[in-house]
């Protein structure tokens, strides 16, 4: 039996939502518009990004270099990632958000090596300082239209059958792989989801909680799948092959 860990950045490993707040910050209130439409279910999680991408032209590198090195992590998550390297327990960061602020807030944080899976954002200097932005989608499913980075599967792919699956996070991208993972970590918009679900979780403020209650289950002699999430990982497989 090993646990296998996966962690939402946005709000989770962040303080704030970076994702929403970067691209308010330099796209401005036509970004509002677009994550409006995208939560009344009228327009994909791809077609948000590009809107969201388009709303900002040109990228200003200074700026957005500033804006990066400001945002903060959760003051626990250094000693999570310390917790998981002496213990030798698998993890990722799994993200419905960018690869480019994923990577240099990590980096910023002395944290640069953690595994992470992302949509890509694709930056190509002008002559004046700022870049032209593109977005690819990397770990998209096609069957599914509610988010660009699809964390179920990134999740299945890394899934044996004597895994025990952790699942840290707090939003709206995070309702699906909590209906997959044995263990849930959850806070704010998650908790609410898992309450009416039905899903079992761990309340959590910050990775030290999540430490704590770690320990205590690494303490116990077995730990079981939960039932629930063993079924639905089972039935992604059969729909699958």
């Amino acid at each position: 039996m090993a646990l296998k860990i996966f962690v939402d950045f946005d709000g989770t490993i962040t303080q704030q939502d970076v994702g929403n707040l970067f691209f308010r910050t330099f796209g401005g209130a036509s970004c509002d518009e677009a994550v409006g439409a995208y939560r009344a279910e009228k327009i994909s999680a791809k077609e948000l990004f590009r809107r969201e991408t388009d709303a900002i032209g040109e990228l200003d590198e200074v700026a957005a270099g500033e804006f990066l090195r400001g945002q903060k992590i959760d003051d626990g998550f250094m000693r999570f990632v310390e917790f998981c390297r002496k213990r030798g327990i698998e993890f990722h960061v799994v993200s419905d958000g960018l690869d480019y602020y994923i990577r240099e807030i990590l980096s910023n944080n002395g944290c640069g090596d953690v595994s992470f899976f992302a949509n890509k954002l694709e930056r190509t200097p002008t002559s004046n300082g700022s870049s032209k932005l593109s977005i690819t989608f990397p770990h998209d499913d096609a069957e599914c239209s509610r988010c660009a980075c699809c964390k179920r599967n990134i999740m299945l792919a890394r899934w044996g059958e004597d895994d025990i699956l952790v699942y840290v996070g707090e939003g709206y991208s995070d309702r699906c792989p909590a209906q997959y993972a044995d263990i849930v970590f959850a806070k704010d918009e998650l908790q609410t989801y898992c309450q009416a679900m039905n899903i079992s979780y761990h309340l959590y403020t910050t990775f030290d909680d999540v430490i704590s209650r770690l320990e205590e289950i690494l303490s116990k002699k077995r730990i079981k799948p939960r039932r629930e999430a063993e079924m639905k990982r089972r039935e992604a497989f059969v729909a699958e092959y």
